[in-house]
Formats: C-alpha cells, structure tokens, sequence
C-alpha cells in the first residue's frame, strides 16, 4: 500500500511536510496546497516558496493546481515542469464554498459539458508538448458531485476519455463539505468502473480504515468476476489530510509500527515551532498556525480537554509554550478511532 498526504490550505506547507518526512518518514508523496494561475500568467509569492525545490529537498512532492482555465493550467503545469516537477495534479475536490461558487475545485463537477471542455483542453496541450520538454504526467483529486454523489456516473465516464495518471476519489459531494461519513457505494462504482487507477481519499484515521477500504474493493474485484486486468484488482494507494494531522505517526501505524510517543511530539512540534518562528511574520501568527494544528492534534488526547484549552487561550509564546508542556506531560496519547 501507498500512502499520500493530502493537502491543507495554511497548514501543510513546506514547513510542515519537511518536518513531518524528517520524523515520520514513509508516506509516499505529499501534495501541495493548490497554486491558483490567473491571467496574469505569475504565481504569488506564497505559491513560489512553497512550490521552490530548494525547500522540498527529499521530499516526494506533487503541486497541485487549482483553475478551470485550460490555458492557466497549461501555463503552471509548464512552471512546474520546468522546476522538476514529473507530475501534476489537478484540483476538483476542493469543496470550499468561495472556491465552488467560480465554478473550481468540486464547484466544476455540476458543469459536465465545461468539466469535459476543460480537460480536453488540458490534455491536449500535454500532447501538444514540444517533444524536448521536461517529461510530465496529470494526476486528478476529485469529488463525486457538486450537489450530491450520484453525479458519480457521469463523471466516470469523463475521466475515462483521458490518461489520468491516478484519480483519487473523495466520495462525497461538494454540498457535504467533511459531513457524515463518504459514500462507499459511490466510491465502489467508480473502483469498478474508471480505466485509470484509483486511489481511495476520506476519513482516514487509523490503519483499520485502511484495511477495510481495502477488504471492500478486493471484495468488490471478486465479486464482479472480472477478467484480465479486473481479475485480482487490489487498492493500492489511500490519502488522508485530517487523519495525518491528528497523528503524524499513522502511515507508520498502517505499516505495522508504533503509535507515536510523546516524546517523539514534543522533538516534532519543536521542530515546527521552530521553523514557523523563523519564517512566520511575528509571534502572534506562529501562533495562531500552532493552535490550528492542535485543532488536529488534540484528537490524540481525549484526556486533554483542559490543557488543550489553554493552548487555545495562550495569548502570548510564554503561555503557549507552557500549556504545550503541561499537555505533553500530563495527558496520555490514545490511538485514533476508526473514520468509518
């Protein structure tokens, strides 16, 4: 099994991924927080730095690009070729409202006929590469639907027009946000119906989610009695992003090693820390970037309501470091529960 780090606006920037790869090495790619090209044809200065190899070093990353502009992507899947890049992913996930309403991220998925314009226009333009440029394969992160999950056959058979190097489907709608738990039977469709590979993204929260997802599809693969390729077809790559924030140990965990210690946070949020202090302009937003970490965190502390209090309260470093110190200490860690 392959395990990818899905991406979170304002958290799992460079800082982050280098400090989690150094810790918890084992995830197999990390993604980027979307780049969002526009007209102008420049990315911003947040983008650049995230997206800059000298500060991915070791890292395996994919940027991911955020538009429904096929020549704005064009343009940044040539950007980031030419940065060494050797894949791209495009964004249909995002379920952000004030992304959905211009009709990006999950908000495209409602609009068959321009979804379907807009990748042709894509995938054109690769083929069209002079035949000296850096090599360069298109990913898809993809939700089932805009207003609902049943969207999912007509959406299949649009990403089936083209060489999608791997889909990875979060089966739930852009209405849905993070409610509820992702439609299984929406996902199975798609595992049985899409010629290009597939790799499962939602609810992620321990290695027991991975192994049912997993039972399900081989289960699934058997029970459609398929021949040649279909025949034997396993699951091989999950993501998670809320799972492998609240415990940076999971992909550990699903390969059958330990849960993490406290110790090994306390180095772990020190390196953060650190390095957020560094690049981070001032104390008050390194901390406001810790607290909504420990949004995630805390769930490894279902003791913990009180410390994790005051860390949400600490108005200064003196107080936060304090209330970090008192909650390592003090507060046992637990092993997530299952997202299912």
């Amino acid at each position: 099994m392959k395990y990818y780090f899905a991406p979170l606006e304002g958290i799992t920037g460079y800082v982050y991924r280098n400090a989690h790869h150094k810790f918890f090495p084992g995830t197999d790619r990390y993604y980027t927080p979307f780049v969002a090209p526009n007209y102008t044809k420049h990315f911003k200065t947040k983008e650049k730095r995230d997206v800059a190899p000298e500060n991915n070093a070791g890292v395996p990353l994919v940027p991911q690009v955020l538009s429904n502009k096929a020549d704005e992507t064009l343009w940044a899947v040539e950007e980031l070729a030419q940065l060494g890049y050797e894949e791209i992913n495009l964004n249909l996930g995002c379920p952000m409202p004030t992304v959905a309403r211009k009709k990006k991220g999950s908000g495209l998925l409602k609009f068959t006929d321009e979804l379907d314009a807009y990748l042709d226009g894509v995938f054109e333009g690769i083929a069209r590469r002079p035949s000296d440029s850096p090599p360069v394969r298109i990913s898809v992160k993809t939700r089932l639907g805009t207003d609902s999950t049943q969207e999912a056959e007509e959406l299949v058979r649009i990403y089936n027009r083209y060489p999608i190097s791997e889909l990875i489907v979060h089966p739930r709608s852009q209405e849905d946000l993070y409610k509820g738990t992702p439609d299984r039977d929406a996902f199975l469709f798609v595992w049985q119906n899409s010629v290009n590979p597939i790799v499962y993204n939602g609810n992620i929260n321990c290695a027991e989610d991975v192994s049912e997802i997993a039972r399900v599809c081989a289960e699934a693969s058997r029970a459609d009695g398929g021949a040649g390729e279909k025949a034997g077809k396993q699951l091989e790559c999950v993501m998670a992003g809320r799972g492998f924030l609240s415990d940076p140990s999971l992909v550990r965990q699903c390969q059958g090693g330990e849960l993490i210690s406290a110790r090994e946070l306390e180095a772990f949020h020190a390196e953060l820390y650190e390095k957020l202090s560094e690049t981070l302009p001032g104390s008050a937003v390194v901390l406001s970037h810790m607290k909504e970490l420990w949004y995630y965190m805390g769930n490894m502390f279902p003791e913990g309501g009180k410390c994790l209090k005051e860390i949400r309260r600490a108005g200064n470093r003196v107080q936060y470091e304090a209330a970090v110190r008192v909650l390592l200490s003090s507060c046992r860690i637990v092993r997530p529960g299952s997202g299912f």
